[in-house]
């Protein structure tokens, strides 16, 4: 308890800087990562513009329900 009270607000306000950047960069690389997998399906698969409209439209609503979730 006595580091929290040696925190200066400073110190405090970078290092929640910090944890937001990589934060950020964790979802990025996790968004990427399933774009690339969904990429990988639709060449696979071979599925025509209307699936693959279809499948990015079910991600997304897969994300949506999950930032819903994150929030409650």
């Amino acid at each position: 308890m006595m580091y929290l009270n040696n925190i200066t607000q400073s110190k405090l306000q970078d290092l929640t800087e910090q944890i937001k950047q990589e934060t950020e960069q964790r979802l990025c690389d996790r968004y990427i990562s399933r774009l690339m997998q969904l990429g990988g399906h639709i060449v696979d698969k071979g599925l025509t513009a209307s699936e693959v409209n279809e499948l990015l439209y079910q991600e997304g609503q897969k994300l949506r329900n999950q930032s819903y979730e994150t929030e409650a």
